[in-house]
């Protein structure tokens, strides 16, 4: 459970981290998965894999139905708990994805909102994310920056970018940058040890550079939305693995 100062202060900044939230030995349990996930030999039919121009893995999305840990991670009080206390309600997970930056060949995630992707499934903005950090996260190695407050800013101009990396982006346009972010101290580098969890807003703007060092760099994103916040009146749906469509109450069992 949160306290009301750490409520404040997500409600503020649009984000929150907890350090050490997870134990060693679950970080070893977890990693032990992503090795066997990016493999690819064992994944059951709903999880995709999505590689880097240069060949190593980009993302594994929607590991978290029917494949452990990733199944009782999400449902955990340690994750879980402090999804349903910001929402007031029960939530299922809109999306899931292991994120990995490999040395010297991780790509970049431009700047963006994920309602920005998302504002176009069908849903409105009552979504939050879990970032695990697996691996040390570091400003060398591509951790992921938040522009704190941002959340704020209402939903800013995107476009889609299909030629930068191997997997489409949405992305806010340079012009909106420049008149909104024009102070460079708001940009604040998630850096933080394995076991450390970022909880942020789905409207804050984050984005992520190269892994320009020798360390690896693996996160797990679990994206909730509220139970009721169901994607629906849209041509040309995006894949279920990318856009749950089985709204499973994750949060169910948990007490806040």
């Amino acid at each position: 459970m949160w306290n009301d100062e750490q409520l404040s202060t997500y409600e503020r900044q649009g984000f929150l981290i907890q350090r050490g939230l997870l134990s060693p030995a679950q970080v070893d349990e977890l990693r032990a998965g992503a090795v066997d996930l990016m493999t690819g030999d064992s994944n059951p039919p709903e999880v995709e894999v999505v590689r880097e121009k240069s060949g190593p893995v980009r993302s594994v999305f929607c590991m978290h139905r029917n494949i452990e840990p990733w199944r009782g991670l999400c449902r955990s009080e340690a994750i879980g708990a402090p999804i349903k206390q910001i929402m007031g309600t029960d939530a299922y997970i809109f999306h899931s994805k292991l994120n990995t930056k490999e040395p010297f060949e991780g790509t970049v995630w431009l700047w963006h909102q994920d309602y920005g992707y998302w504002q176009y499934d069908g849903v409105d903005d009552r979504l939050v994310s879990a970032l695990v950090m697996l691996d040390a996260n570091t400003i060398h190695n591509g951790c992921v920056m938040l522009v704190s407050g941002s959340h704020k800013w209402g939903i800013l101009d995107h476009y889609d970018d299909v030629e930068t990396t191997s997997y489409k982006q949405w992305c806010i346009r340079p012009e909106s940058l420049r008149a909104h972010l024009t102070d460079e101290n708001a940009i604040i580098p998630i850096v933080g040890e394995p076991g450390d969890v970022c909880f942020f807003d789905c409207k804050i703007i984050h984005g992520s550079n190269h892994n320009f060092s020798p360390l690896p760099r693996r996160s797990l994103i679990y994206a909730y939305s509220a139970i009721d916040n169901l994607p629906t009146g849209v041509d040309d749906p995006r894949p279920d693995w990318v856009v749950s469509r089985q709204p499973e109450a994750v949060t169910a069992e948990l007490t806040v």
